[in-house]
């Protein structure tokens, strides 16, 4: 098992929704011999979201961290690259800023990590009534728990209620041990050595989309296999308003990857540490 896991969690401008995934992060009932930490990979959010973070540092009980990019437009992959730098753990687990996770979230992840391997966990969507209703009184909220909201997503609050059961672990979860396809980075959990190894996310992805997809394909590459964390790990992403279909104006990037044997992005972890040491 891990001994520290770092979780790093994405956000920009919506602190009142951080501060739900923040405390929901404090609420782990099984932790077991696993210490962790929490960094915010924060994409340029105004001073709202340094305050909050400020505050929570003197009232949870883990170390909080905050990286901060200035704000010059969608920079996800960079903002997580200055996340991990931050990041002291031995093993990293990813997920959005809009995602509230469940009091075994770390345990779970802690026994599903293995050598080798990197843990796709699996997401439910909340629907949009019920994330109004949260909204509107966060504090309900904050221990969100596997089996009243496996009953609340039966009853139509979310998507995917199945995915809220806890199975427990077997062959079924390496079905799929090379394919990068439908793996998020809204949960998420990697090796430190390993994201080491493939020199972090690709920061020349700007905008939206694909940068989790060039993230996996390079681990895939490099030796890693894929474990499934379905019916395990499952986060409970909040709803909000989504763009129409579009294309991402990435696509040209990750074709380039396809095309090519790369393990290594064209800038990462490695090109942001000599950033840093210069500045």
């Amino acid at each position: 098992m891990p001994e520290k896991i770092s979780v790093i969690v994405s956000t920009y401008n919506n602190p009142q929704v951080l501060e739900m995934v923040l405390r929901s992060l404090a609420a782990q009932r099984r932790r077991g011999s696993t210490a962790y930490e929490v960094v915010v990979a924060d994409d340029g959010s105004g001073p709202d979201t340094a305050a909050l973070i400020g505050r929570l540092r003197g009232e949870l009980d883990y170390p909080l961290l905050h990286a901060w990019q200035a704000d010059t437009g969608f920079r996800l992959a960079e903002s997580r690259n200055n996340a991990l730098l931050a990041a002291s753990g031995d093993y990293v687990v990813f997920i959005d800023g809009d995602c509230l996770v469940l009091p075994d979230f770390i345990a779970t992840h802690a026994r599903l990590a293995q050598a080798g391997c990197f843990v796709a966990g699996a997401r439910c969507y909340i629907k949009k009534r019920k994330t109004a209703a949260i909204l509107a009184a966060p504090q309900r909220w904050w221990r969100p728990s596997r089996l009243p909201w496996f009953f609340r997503a039966l009853l139509g609050g979310a998507n995917r209620p199945f995915q809220l059961l806890a199975l427990p672990d077997t062959a079924r979860r390496h079905r799929h041990p090379g394919r990068w396809q439908k793996v998020q980075t809204c949960n998420l959990g990697v090796w430190r050595a390993d994201i080491e190894r493939v020199d972090g996310f690709d920061a020349t992805y700007v905008g939206h989309g694909l940068e989790d997809s060039d993230f996996i394909l390079r681990l895939l590459r490099a030796g890693l296999r894929r474990k499934s964390g379905r019916f395990a790990s499952v986060v409970l992403h909040l709803w909000h308003p989504r763009p129409g279909a579009v294309q991402s104006p990435n696509v040209g990037h990750f074709q380039a990857l396809l095309d090519s044997g790369r393990t290594l992005p064209v800038t990462g972890l490695a090109a942001l540490r000599d950033k840093a040491a210069a500045a």
